[in-house]
């Protein structure tokens, strides 16, 4: 089998693993939060002939209405442009007034990197050191990108000003929802999945609350997305101007949040199985192995596959730049030399333990072994989070029950969460909040939405599974799987690291165009049954 169709039947593989576990899963059990919002994940059983009832409800709603919209042929495309506008409006309109309703403040983590955004503004860079009171920069140095945005925001709006970051969450939450549309267009020509997507992004509640929350989601996230659609684009022949934007855009967004990383590692992954799938057909062309060739699947859409080793460099060559650019720029400011910080392989030991709320979710190891045990010594933080990491090894060992109790916990603590934390990490208010939103937070309301964002997260995943299932034997380009691929990536990377239910938020977010796509064909085939039955009846 060549290398490109065994990338591409290896991710579709994985996807249908991680999706059927994922829609297993949501049919029958839910995590939810109480309202008390210690962060304490809770699991509990789902009515799952009532979640069928209301997924295939949704189906056919979004299908009349997709019915409806594209009844005119000639009309079709004008009609989907003036849904993306309203939509686009909608989100707008939602998120601003969201942060004006829920009048959010920075707590914990949000709000030591504006301290230290706050503190460069005034020349005080002693968050990079050790003589700071709570050390953060010093012990978390990957979280300069996100504070040199946060600064640049207080420089242009007022020091302090965090608002002003979530009003910039709602524009984000925009990006997001356009760049998905473009991403599902490129998916497939199919334009029923356009409204499909865009119908489905209006109920996306989870992206729209964490607009309130002034960290790297949000930002990370639409750069994210940004990059993926600017990348299928430039695959399909687009201006060499959509390379360069993906290159910046998939900087950004490992700047600000290093589980983006991912992402540029799903791009090289493709482009490296793109450049040597040119170079088989080159060989191939030129007489080598021309017996019994075998048919490929193509490794791009369009004529840059000779091209992809150079992307590839390019892509990392942008962000290894910018990464070097940035911590020079503020050793420079402050001075210093920046501390490389809290060993990685702390998180590695710490998802490997039992959390305060769940499996693998934080118990304040790291602070402990980096701060407190080992006195900021990075070698030997080290080897204590290695023996850590063997004493649960053995204990994994001597227990297999208990060890597959731990990680499927560990899983569905994160993937099963409906809300991916969106009340949790925003219930704090800074002022009185008005009847909805309280509601939204603690009452009647708040078991209304994550009732509904339950049945809505069940639909998405079977969406996507159903994706996945339909394209496996096609010959599709191996380009259009650089969003699950990322999904994929995502699962294993959290399954090894320390684990949080806001940590799979963008990864649900990227779910929405495969499986608007999904959902579309799916709705295409009972209809053309249900015409058929009638016909013969």
């Amino acid at each position: 089998m060549k290398l490109v169709k065994l990338a591409d039947r290896g991710i579709s593989v994985l996807g249908l693993m991680l999706f059927g576990a994922l829609t297993g899963f949501s049919l029958f059990f839910t995590v939810y939060f109480t309202t008390q919002y210690e962060e304490i994940p809770y699991e509990m059983t789902d009515i799952f002939p009532m979640v069928l009832a209301v997924c295939a409800f949704g189906l056919f709603s979004i299908h009349m209405v997709s019915r409806w919209i594209l009844t005119e042929e000639k009309q079709q495309e004008k009609r989907i442009r003036m849904l993306l506008l309203l939509v686009l409006l909608y989100t707008f309109c939602f998120c601003v007034l969201w942060v004006m309703g829920a009048g959010c403040v920075p707590v914990g983590d949000q709000k030591s990197v504006c301290t230290a955004a706050e503190g460069f503004r005034n020349g005080d860079f002693s968050m990079l050191t050790r003589d700071s009171y709570e050390k953060y920069l010093f012990i978390h140095p990957h979280q300069l990108g996100l504070t040199a945005l946060i600064e640049v925001v207080f420089a242009l709006f007022g020091n302090g000003n965090f608002q002003a970051f979530e009003y910039l969450n709602c524009l984000g939450a925009v990006l997001c929802v356009y760049s998905g549309y473009r991403i599902t267009r490129l998916l497939t020509e199919n334009k029923r999945a356009a409204v499909y997507y865009l119908l489905l992004s209006v109920c996306c509640f989870p992206l729209f609350f964490y607009v309130t929350f002034v960290y790297g989601e949000i930002p990370a996230l639409a750069y994210s997305l940004a990059a993926a659609w600017m990348f299928l684009e430039y695959q399909r022949g687009a201006k060499p101007v959509y390379l360069l934007g993906c290159c910046i855009s998939c900087a950004l967004a490992c700047l600000i949040r290093n589980n983006s990383l991912i992402l540029l590692i799903a791009f090289a992954g493709i482009l490296v199985a793109a450049g040597l799938a040119q170079i088989s057909r080159k060989r191939d062309e030129s007489g080598v192995g021309a017996d019994n060739r075998e048919k490929e699947l193509p490794a791009v859409s369009g004529k840059y596959g000779w091209k992809a080793f150079g992307m590839a460099a390019l892509l990392i060559g942008v962000f290894l730049i910018s990464r070097w650019g940035l911590r020079t720029v503020y050793e420079k400011r402050a001075d210093i030399q920046l501390n490389e910080g809290a060993p990685m392989i702390l998180y590695v030991a710490m998802g490997m333990q039992k959390g305060e709320g769940a499996p693998g979710w934080s118990n304040g190891y790291i602070l402990h072994a980096y701060w407190g045990a080992s006195e900021f010594d990075g070698e030997l933080a080290s080897a204590m989070a290695v023996e850590d990491i063997r004493a649960s090894l053995s204990g994994f060992g001597s227990d297999l029950g208990y060890a597959c109790e731990f990680y499927r916990e560990k899983f569905t603590s994160q993937w099963n969460d409906p809300t991916y934390e969106c009340f949790a990490m925003t219930h704090t208010n800074g002022w009185p909040r008005c009847g909805v939103v309280n509601s939204m937070y603690y009452g009647k309301l708040h078991t209304l939405i994550t009732w509904f964002m339950n049945q809505y997260q069940s639909l998405i995943f079977i969406g996507v599974f159903l994706w996945i299932l339909f394209r496996f034997w096609r010959e599709r380009a191996l380009d259009e799987q650089v969003l699950l691929l990322t999904i994929i990536g995502g699962f294993l990377f959290h399954m090894l690291w320390e684990a949080k239910g806001r940590y799979i938020m963008p990864y649900f977010v990227m779910m929405l165009p495969m499986a608007a796509v999904g959902l579309a064909e799916l709705g295409e085939r009972l209809w053309e049954c249900l015409m058929k039955w009638k016909k013969e009846s």
